[in-house]
């Protein structure tokens, strides 16, 4: 990590309810008496990068660059909560900016819990570090190094431009499936085979409908996406869909650069309604962060 005075001068997202990056939390002891806390998450997000292997050069002006493919970032805090049991509870943002492919900006949240704030803070940035981030990093990249890659084709009838967009499937965070690991191995190549992904994930070697793979909670939900997919611009996708396999209840999350899209939550629940239960199985969730963007040359 490392840092100097000059900084991005990126406009901040009047979306994101994020506050200050740097400031002091306020506690009360068990004496009751309150005392002040420093934290700076600049600090903590670079920290948190270089221990996951990229390189972080952070400015004065709390941005921080990420790589050497022109990718920014800029941590705030929207809250905190102490819990039952002293824990804490926290909730961030990050905001990432890229000068020619989104300079507008785009940000996410991370919500975390740990024994101590800076604990709980890192590890939201840790996951943010291991799945949506490495999604970004490919989009900002011709070839990805990462992630899981699909190329769509739209428009070339009756005069209409033809326009090719790529999507970067970012590594799916998950609960409730066993050997996810060895499904997501073992069909990703099937999902992107012939540019037909959707017919791919309809059923694994053995016939059976096996429901996961880097690209279902996209493809299972493309009709609403396709607006994003048909106009030029780079789109971050946060896909979120949940059962519990007692009651059947499904609920989802879908925000399209930080901002609720409604438009993706049937799709989402629709798809989790189908996963198979297995004995003795409560709830399931599945998580993932999805970039479309103009295909590269």
């Amino acid at each position: 990590m490392s840092a100097s005075a000059a900084g991005p001068e990126f406009g901040l997202l009047d979306a994101n309810p994020g506050g200050s990056p740097a400031g002091h939390l306020r506690f009360e002891d068990e004496a009751g008496e309150t005392y002040l806390e420093p934290f700076d998450l600049v600090e903590t997000l670079a920290a948190v990068l270089v221990e996951n292997g990229q390189r972080a050069h952070a400015y004065d002006n709390g941005w921080i660059e990420i790589g050497d493919d022109g990718l920014f970032a800029f941590p705030q805090l929207v809250d905190f909560t102490e819990l039952d049991g002293g824990t804490i509870r926290t909730a961030s943002t990050i905001q990432c900016n890229h000068p020619r492919l989104f300079p507008q900006g785009l940000f996410e949240y991370q919500h975390a819990t740990g024994e101590t704030f800076d604990d709980s803070v890192k590890r939201g940035f840790d996951q943010w570090a291991r799945t949506d981030l490495l999604a970004l990093l490919d989009a900002t990249r011709a070839e990805p190094e990462t992630c899981m890659t699909m190329r769509m084709e739209f428009g070339g009838e009756d005069g209409a431009p033809r326009r090719e967009r790529r999507i970067v499937f970012g590594p799916v965070a998950s609960f409730g499936r066993a050997q996810q690991a060895e499904a997501e191995a073992a069909r990703a190549a099937a999902c992107a085979a012939d540019g037909e992904p959707a017919d791919a994930c309809e059923a694994g070697d053995d016939g059976d409908a096996h429901g996961f793979c880097p690209c279902c909670l996209f493809t299972n939900s493309l009709e609403a996406f396709r607006p994003l997919l048909e106009q030029p611009g780079l789109f971050a996708l946060r896909l979120f869909a949940s059962r519990d396999h007692q009651d059947g209840e499904c609920q989802a999350d879908c925000r399209v650069n930080g901002e609720d899209w409604p438009q993706g939550l049937d799709g989402l629940r629709d798809y989790a309604a189908n996963w198979p239960s297995a004995p003795g199985q409560t709830i399931e969730f599945r998580k993932q962060y999805v970039i479309v963007q103009d295909a590269p040359e």
